[in-house]
């Protein structure tokens, strides 16, 4: 059986109209776009479009999904909003990533905002096929790390119950970062997301039967996790990109931990505020400190079943440059059961 099978394609819709968009002016990269969210889709018909008004007369009454360039997320915010309110948005940027992030925290349809380097020809084709799948087959299993790489990519595997164990892993992870080619200042940069993904894992995610946070109030104590407590970590890398996945069994993480804390985080970091959140499951400023030092941030959520958590690194790109491209982040949750 295939790991990661296609999903089918869509049920055709009563009006026979697309059920899936690109919005973009720029019709070279809107075609492009297209392609790749067709083959996410099972080949789903996908409508290329660059203005709003002839694409809304094209799409049906019930879309899926609309993927467009940041200069037209107003639009795409206030269909989600109005007219299409099951429909899911993904929106791109090579510029400030402040408006796409402003945009989500208002609006839970926008569930992936895409860093597009400005070295690069489009937005990255894999995470766009992730997020349209991700929508398209929201019943489809959570993608493992190496599904996410190329076949015959590098993987490795920690399952930390200690802070001495935790410890280990943040020193091995740095190890192979650099033995995948990663430079000292890349590797360092590894290192301390690996650690922040690990504390945040093993102190913050545990919770009691009755909800309560058992390690978050002393992240500096010794720690000892429980069977059913230990997170699985992960780290993968094709030469290209290297990447970490933690995965916690309690799946406490929501939406607005992220965006607040990333919020927050950008605040201290340009001295317009300095609010830290260190509430159970506010993250605090550690999902920021992931988020800033990564390409790519990914957080898929099953309420009360698990929280995955994936960053990105980019070995072509030194950290001074890292800082000024824009970095994606997807939000996937599915619905909390009844």
């Amino acid at each position: 059986m295939e790991s990661n099978p296609p999903p089918p394609p869509s049920a055709p819709s009563s009006s026979g109209r697309p059920r899936i968009a690109v919005l973009d002016a720029n019709r070279t990269v809107a075609q492009r776009v297209g392609r790749v969210l067709r083959a996410a889709s099972g080949l789903s018909d996908v409508i290329v479009e660059a203005d709003p008004a002839t694409l809304r007369a094209s799409l049906d009454d019930d879309p899926i999904l609309l993927a467009c360039d940041a200069t037209d997320i107003d639009v795409a915010m206030d269909w989600a909003a109005r007219r299409y309110r099951s429909m899911a948005v993904v929106a791109w940027s090579s510029g400030d990533m402040e408006p796409l992030l402003a945009a989500a925290r208002e609006n839970p349809g926008l569930v992936s905002v895409l860093g597009w380097p400005s070295f690069a020809s489009m937005p990255r084709p894999w995470e766009l096929a992730m997020a349209t799948r991700r929508v398209v087959d929201a019943d489809a299993p959570s993608p493992r790390l190496g599904e996410l790489f190329p076949w015959g990519s590098a993987l490795a595997r920690f399952r930390p119950r200690s802070s001495a164990e935790r410890d280990a892993a943040v020193a091995e992870v740095g190890r192979l970062a650099e033995r995948a080619g990663a430079s000292p200042r890349i590797s360092q940069r590894v290192s301390e997301v690996a650690h922040e993904m690990l504390m945040n894992a093993m102190y913050d995610a545990p919770v009691d039967e009755s909800g309560y946070a058992r390690y978050a109030h002393d992240r500096k104590q010794d720690l000892e996790l429980e069977d059913h407590e230990v997170p699985t970590f992960r780290l993968a890398s094709d030469g290209i990109n290297v990447a970490l996945q933690v995965v916690d069994p309690f799946g406490g993480l929501r939406r607005r931990h992220v965006l607040d804390g990333i919020a927050r985080g950008r605040a201290v970091a340009t001295s317009e505020g300095a609010a830290l959140d260190t509430s159970n499951g506010g993250a605090g400023l550690g999902i920021y400190r992931i988020y800033s030092q990564s390409t790519v941030l990914v957080t898929d959520v099953d309420p009360g079943r698990f929280t995955s958590v994936t960053a990105f690194f980019d070995l072509d790109v030194n950290p001074r440059e890292a800082r000024t491209l824009p970095v994606s982040l997807h939000l996937f949750e599915r619905p909390r059961p009844a």
